[in-house]
């Protein structure tokens, strides 16, 4: 049972799972954590947080969880105790594991593909494969799924769509595991984010790789393909393509307050994995990168998404999605209060991307490679601790070498430094 309560009611031992500011009006890196001491207690009112929800065991008296009117007790009952998470040094994946979600990306990227040429061809695509291979990334993230924000990173495939597509089918599929969905409804999920830009396939490609802005007719060409998309898939005999894909592939560009397309509809009116789909497709979208665009930091993202989610995205989706990812995943490059750059390696409590932080040093500071990388462990990363955050491309680190911890050495190749402006990405945004 969750309850909203004053800061003064707050004590040690409780479980917060929300506060009364949002994610960019604190200094706070999580909004989901146990209170462990009274410092933590202080650093909420230092951040202007006045009052919090909190998760109450079930059955238990609400004034008694809150610290107020303690009921009496002849014989009080043993406190239960929960032993602190331990480090999990498990780092990145190993070799092995990396080599296997590699092929099982490209081939999914390879069946996507196929199902676009035959529509293009005016023929009609085959639902099994797709489904396939849903069911085997299942598999592969069933045990992790806070891994998926991780491995969406180590594809450089130059089949955008193609990969956009894997890729938002990876991050649902986390999404969904976290929310404890049900394996159909995973699946379903999984095939709805495979499909959901289908109408693209007809769209000349010409026009989808343009580098430069979309002319008005260019843009009302572009606009069209959710609308195709749901034309095609609500015809196919597939019970799932034909409801839920259909309808994601229909909503995924509307918007908070009717500023989307192609109906104009706000987002209560759209189902709710249209809902969560949104950010989880700009998400995809920022942090590859695009021949219009350079990749953007997964850190700089969810910045622009919690800017976004104050009228145009579901707020609820962006939490969902910054509970799976963090907002420092695993694999990102942050540079450091001391200017040293390094890569997150692992955290305490992956689930919720909290306590200790591992961090492999690569950088003395940019474009300064160290002699050895090694390892250090930073009580937590947060605002005071992380000066920016760069995608790994932008210090010349490719996936291999992120997938196998290596650094880059004196090959010579600098950082590119790019921007990230709020308004050219609002701008980009037409072409995903």
């Amino acid at each position: 049972m969750k309850k909203i309560i004053s800061l003064e009611q707050l004590s040690v031992g409780m479980n917060v799972v929300a506060l009364d500011r949002s994610w960019l009006e604190t200094n706070l890196l999580f909004h989901r954590f146990r209170v462990d001491s009274p410092n933590d207690i202080e650093k909420l009112r230092q951040n202007g947080v006045r009052k919090v929800t909190v998760e109450l065991p079930d059955g238990s008296p609400t004034e008694a969880a809150t610290g107020k009117n303690l009921p009496q007790r002849t014989e009080p009952e043993p406190e239960k105790r929960t032993e602190a998470p331990r480090m999990r040094e498990i780092g990145l994946p190993p070799p092995a594991t990396i080599r296997h979600w590699m092929a099982l990306q490209n081939k999914t990227v390879n069946v996507v593909k196929k199902s676009f040429n035959e529509v293009r061809m005016g023929e009609s695509f085959h639902v099994l494969p797709l489904r396939q291979q849903v069911v085997e990334t299942i598999e592969c993230t069933l045990n992790d799924p806070q891994s998926t924000s991780y491995l969406v990173a180590l594809s450089e495939n130059d089949d955008e769509t193609y990969v956009h597509s894997t890729n938002t089918m990876i991050l649902t599929l986390g999404l969904a595991a976290i929310a404890g969905l049900p394996r159909e409804e995973q699946v379903r999920w999984g095939l709805a984010a495979l499909l959901h830009d289908i109408g693209k396939a007809l769209i000349p490609p010409d026009l989808l790789k343009k580098s430069g802005p979309f002319s008005e007719l260019e843009w009302l060409t572009i606009k069209k393909h959710p609308a195709l998309g749901h034309a095609l898939l609500s015809k196919n005999k597939d019970e799932t393509v034909r409801g839920l894909c259909a309808t994601v592939a229909l909503e995924h560009h509307e918007r908070g307050g009717g500023t989307g397309y192609p109906s104009g509809l706000d987002l209560p009116d759209l189902n709710k994995l249209s809902r969560s789909f949104m950010a989880i497709d700009i998400y995809e979208a920022l942090t590859a990168g695009r021949v219009y665009r350079s990749p953007a930091s997964p850190g700089k993202t969810l910045a622009y998404l919690l800017e976004a989610a104050r009228g145009a995205i579901d707020p609820a989706a962006v939490s969902d999605l910054i509970h799976l990812v963090g907002v420092y995943p695993v694999g990102s490059v942050v540079e450091l209060a001391d200017q040293r750059i390094g890569l997150v390696t692992d955290y305490e409590s992956p689930e919720t991307h909290d306590g200790r932080v591992g961090i492999l040093i690569l950088f003395e500071r940019l474009n300064r490679p160290v002699k050895k990388p090694f390892r250090e462990t930073l009580p937590t990363l947060d605002k005071t601790t992380v000066r920016k955050t760069y995608h790994h491309r932008e210090v010349g680190l490719s996936p291999e070498q992120i997938a196998d911890s290596l650094v880059l050495g004196h090959s010579g190749k600098g950082a590119t430094q790019s921007a990230f402006d709020l308004e050219k990405i609002k701008k980009a945004e037409q072409h995903f």
